[in-house]
């Protein structure tokens, strides 16, 4: 859950300078220059597949593996730590004994920041391009730029956009990035 319940945040926000100047997230797009909160709330029910099989339960998705770990410190509230995001996308994939290059998309951080975009990119490339030298196997795209940054409930929205897209069969576009980041080479990594 995430509710904004009083404007001291964005006027924080604003003196900070980590809100968007224009209004909305640009994720992976030129000219991103912060973020825009969002309120949401979200839940899903977690159950084995062998009991939700049983149970005669709509499966949206089957989690694999999963792994959380925390940056540190960093030179910045949006600046990102690679060698912590690398690990823990490493860890995931170990967990999940499965090979980056099966994967065919991944929900991303994507807040739309000049060094947060990239850091996220690089990190992502060093796993997924490790094992092979292919070149835009994998899509990437990020809820934030659809309906800003929910905070606390910002995986949730991630979580909930990636089960609506394999329902669906379909990519949700990601939005206010026609013109991509100068500072992410998007010729080489994988996405």
């Amino acid at each position: 859950v995430n509710v904004t319940i009083h404007p001291n945040k964005y006027l924080m926000l604003s003196a900070g300078q980590f809100i968007s100047s224009k209004g909305h997230c640009e994720s992976f797009g030129v000219g991103g220059d912060g973020y825009i909160p969002a309120e949401g709330v979200g839940a899903v029910l977690l159950k084995g597949l062998e009991q939700a099989e049983h149970d005669g339960d709509q499966i949206y998705g089957v989690i694999l593996g999963s792994a959380i770990n925390h940056g540190g410190k960093t030179n910045g509230y949006s600046v990102p730590n690679p060698k912590a995001q690398r690990s823990v996308i490493e860890d995931a994939l170990l967990e999940a004994n499965i090979s980056p290059r099966l994967i065919s998309y991944v929900e991303a951080h994507g807040t739309g920041t000049k060094l947060g975009d990239p850091i996220e990119i690089s990190a992502l490339s060093q796993v997924f391009g490790r094992d092979s030298q292919d070149i835009g196997f994998c899509r990437i795209g990020s809820a934030k730029s659809n309906i800003g940054h929910c905070e606390g409930a910002a995986g949730m929205s991630g979580l909930s956009k990636v089960l609506l897209q394999m329902k669906y069969q379909q990519l949700a576009p990601s939005l206010h990035s026609k013109t991509l980041n100068p500072n992410i080479d998007f010729e080489r990594p994988p996405f």
